[in-house]
């Protein structure tokens, strides 16, 4: 049986050849073509998988290594046999990690303690759950909102609103362009706004707008709408801006790999797959994560995204 690769996802790497016969592609060089004869397929976020991808192939399966699954074409593979899994929670703690380094710097720049401010969390899910548990241990108010349950009121109320949900252009409870000018029209005059979620969660040019005429206090930018083609207009108004990182240390990424295996052993009912798991790294204590270094490199070279997140490092403890 032959399984596809995205040959970026390093940690899974040597892992399959026991039990299968693997090829290893670029994500761009992923085709029908190549895949006529894979039975599975991993993938990361880069490029969108449905019927132009997959239809006449053998795949059964397929699994990619990010919690998002915005760029597998679910219903077609629901539609046509394929299984697919995400590594939905492999990176919950890395984004709390990142929220928390993101809000000390809010901190500083508004000569305001945590303990004063109230941060308004939107999606409580894997990582929004995170999220709550860092910012409680910073002492700071919370005010909780779930967008299946529709927004709370009081969330326009909070100092920082930091965003947690999939993105969804469809169904019951769709998330794209859920922050928009009407919702920048609501919130307090001052407030800050976080996004590690999705992109297109928010309207660029309505961010661009609360920025510009200062109703929006500021902003912390990980995730961008079009990347890795981002408006770079909108860089000198951000904050701390980064290339779709926040959930990039490496017990993230070692988190992920040990589900997408695991998957595997479990659909193919291979034992061995099944219980294995990949340790962490040894050296994860590496001192204290510096966010604004992270944003100086990006604004460097923004044209450079793709590269900067496919090599990006980070190690540090939580």
């Amino acid at each position: 049986m032959l399984i596809t690769l995205d040959k970026d996802i390093k940690n899974l790497h040597g892992i399959f050849e026991p039990y299968f016969s693997v090829q290893y592609l670029n994500s761009n060089d992923i085709s029908k073509e190549n895949l006529k004869d894979s039975v599975a397929l991993i993938i990361r976020s880069t490029r969108k998988y449905g019927a132009e991808t997959l239809l006449g192939t053998n795949v059964k399966f397929i699994g990619t290594v990010t919690s998002g699954f915005e760029h597998i074409n679910t219903e077609f593979c629901e539609g046509n046999g394929i299984f697919w899994v995400t590594a939905h929670g492999s990176n919950a703690k890395s984004v709390a990690e990142y929220i928390s380094a993101a809000l000390v710097e809010i901190s500083k720049k508004t000569c305001k303690p945590l303990n004063e401010l109230t941060l308004g969390i939107i999606g409580i899910g894997a990582v929004g759950g995170e999220v709550k548990k860092e910012a409680e241990s910073l002492g700071m108010q919370l005010l909780l909102s779930d967008p299946p349950k529709n927004l709370n009121e009081n969330i326009f109320e909070a100092d920082i609103i930091t965003l947690h949900v999939p993105l969804e252009k469809n169904g019951k409870y769709p998330t794209y362009y859920l922050i928009n000018e009407n919702f920048f029209q609501k919130i307090k005059r001052g407030a800050w706004l976080i996004n590690t979620a999705r992109g297109a969660v928010c309207n660029s040019g309505a961010l661009k707008q609360a920025l510009q005429s200062r109703y929006l206090g500021g902003a912390i930018i990980d995730v961008w709408e079009n990347e890795p083609d981002i408006d770079e207009s909108l860089l000198p108004l951000i904050e701390i801006a980064t290339p779709h990182i926040a959930g990039h240390n490496a017990e993230a990424k070692i988190n992920a790999a040990n589900i997408l295996i695991n998957s595997i052993g479990d659909y193919f009912n291979i034992k061995e797959l099944k219980n294995k798991a990949l340790p962490l790294p040894q050296n994860l204590n590496n001192g204290i994560y510096s966010i604004r270094k992270d944003s100086s490199d990006f604004r460097k070279e923004p044209k450079k995204f793709t590269e900067i997140r496919n090599n990006y490092k980070r190690i540090y403890n939580h």
